[in-house]
């Protein structure tokens, strides 16, 4: 899934093939990167880095109004914030008393529903024939609702679609899209097959102290999702993530986060999807994740295979990314399902869902009017929902029940 997140970015900003391609590289670059560095020599536990869906809407905000590199200078400031509270053992303190399961859970929650709005949107306003992108994001959609309850058979079939279902249906739904003339791979019969990723391809850093404010609370945000992945991954493993293992986890967060704005502009984070593959391989050794960071290295040395993954039609990619929202939030509905017998916990959860949807529908010329710090905190219902998650849990009159919580 490492390449899902920049071909999002890419389909959202629209970038031609050139962009398109350096950022896929520049991300599988920044990935492996960071895994190498959080599996071998912090976290150390078998967690492959991702870019982080819980920042995109941000980053596309910014992206949109000030470019790339406002995106960079800000996430390496508040990557340094980060790798700071970590080393100073701050979070190890604090986070388990603002930040119990159910506030987790519902920040995994806010995540899915936010993009579920997101992925609608662009596979509205993708380039080209309204009615054929529809046709071909549904097409992609209901291939990959077939091979994930493929997935779930214990057989090696089962297994088979299990492991690669987003793939194999992006595959699919580039081939279906073909047949409508809306795949040109041009530029990989003429990319070399080796080359060198042009870092810095959107332009060296630049800073803004109002968003680097806003990147800070982003990044607690992606913490406080790569966390719920480090609790699951525990217990799985049996390893206890002790306060020691937590703040090196921080610093390894925030290091990887810098590696990610230095190279293509968004922060990564430790994919959910980690706890689901070890519960299925039962490969709970650390230099797996580290031999994986060190693939993702090389194909970021393999331009044709970056140029390959550009030419993936923007519909074919929203047809998947809707599914995924779906499971996501269901991620985070599953992990606070025991919450919803308490009266005020229900309660909570809605008005978390009903803040993120309101967040979500604001009209774009509303939010521009908005002071510049405001107009960024609002350009991404993913803070503004993730806030509203941990606020409301704090001021919220507590029952016995959801004083447990």
């Amino acid at each position: 899934n490492l390449f899902l997140g920049p071909v999002v970015l890419i389909a959202v900003m629209q970038l031609n093939i050139s962009d398109a391609t350096a950022l896929i590289a520049l991300t599988f670059l920044a990935c492996g990167l960071a895994t190498v560095i959080q599996a071998g020599l912090f976290l150390k536990y078998p967690v492959i880095q991702g870019m982080s869906f819980a920042s995109l809407g941000a980053i596309i905000a910014i992206a949109s109004k000030q470019g790339f590199a406002v995106c960079f200078g800000s996430i390496i400031i508040s990557g340094l914030v980060i790798v700071a509270l970590g080393y100073l053992k701050v979070l190890s303190k604090v986070v388990k008393h603002i930040i119990p399961p159910i506030v987790a859970g519902m920040v995994i929650v806010v995540v899915g529903v936010s993009l579920m709005f997101t992925s609608w949107n662009s596979l509205i306003t993708a380039p080209g024939d309204q009615n054929i992108n529809f046709i071909e994001g549904g097409f992609t959609a209901v291939i990959l609702i077939i091979m994930i309850f493929i997935g779930k058979h214990p057989s090696k079939v089962g297994k088979f679609f299990r492991s690669g279902c987003v793939i194999y249906a992006m595959i699919l739904g580039t081939v279906f899209s073909a047949f409508f003339g809306n795949v040109n791979l041009a530029t990989v019969g003429t990319s070399p097959w080796v080359g060198i990723p042009d870092i810095f391809h959107f332009g060296l850093p630049k800073f803004d102290f109002g968003v680097v404010l806003v990147m800070v609370f982003i990044l607690f945000i992606v913490f406080v999702e790569a966390m719920g992945t480090w609790f699951t991954v525990s217990v799985i493993s049996g390893e206890p993530l002790e306060d020691k293992r937590l703040d090196q986890g921080v610093v390894g967060e925030g290091i990887g986060s810098m590696i990610g704005a230095v190279l293509c502009g968004v922060p990564v984070t430790s994919y959910g999807t980690n706890s689901g593959v070890i519960a299925v391989t039962k490969n709970l050794s650390k230099w797996t994740a580290v031999g994986a960071g060190v693939i993702c290295v090389v194909l970021a040395f393999l331009p044709k295979i970056m140029n390959i993954i550009a030419c993936v039609p923007a519909a074919v990619i929203w047809g998947v990314f809707l599914i995924m929202t779906a499971l996501i939030a269901q991620s985070g509905l599953m992990s606070v399902a025991h919450h919803f017998q308490d009266e005020r916990n229900g309660l909570y959860m809605g008005l978390v869902i009903m803040i993120t949807v309101g967040s979500s529908l604001l009209p774009a010329a509303v939010v521009g009017q908005m002071p510049t710090l405001l107009s960024y905190l609002f350009g991404s219902s993913i803070t503004i929902g993730s806030l509203a998650a941990i606020v409301l849990h704090i001021i919220l009159p507590k029952s016995r029940a959801a004083a447990k919580s």
